[in-house]
């Protein structure tokens, strides 16, 4: 206790008797309590008020952050949706003059379109990684 021995703490005890006198000193000795009692309930509810600041900081930029995410989320799930969706569209051809040619872009089609969509696709998804 604050490095003091045994001797220490009898030569502050004889001072305190000799300057405060034997009667004052339960009275003072009262006082320096409730004072010492009531120093330490000030210091912490100071200390629980920084630390309900600190922790409201760090909830509110955690907040800011989860905002973030999914802001970045919904952005990369509305670019997967439009990938999709043009890739679902059916590609406009022109007409063709002969009717051999145009079935065989018809069958072809579906599979190009497929494909095209597949790339879409994988494009926004990368797209969306790096936003």
């Amino acid at each position: 206790m604050l490095n003091m021995g045994l001797s220490e703490m009898l030569l502050i005890a004889v001072l305190a008797i000799v300057v405060v006198g034997p009667d004052r000193l339960p009275e003072m000795m009262r006082f320096l309590g409730r004072n010492y009692g009531k120093l330490r309930r000030a210091s912490n509810e100071l200390r629980r008020a920084f630390q309900l600041e600190v922790d409201r900081v760090d909830a509110e930029s955690r907040s800011a952050e989860i905002q973030a995410r999914r802001k970045a989320l919904e952005a990369r799930r509305k670019a997967a949706e439009k990938a999709r969706s043009e890739a679902a569209a059916p590609e406009p051809r022109p007409p063709s003059a002969e009717g051999a040619e145009g079935t065989e872009e018809t069958v072809g089609a579906p599979a190009s379109s497929e494909a095209a969509g597949e790339k879409a696709l994988a494009d926004a998804v990368t797209r969306g990684e790096g936003a």
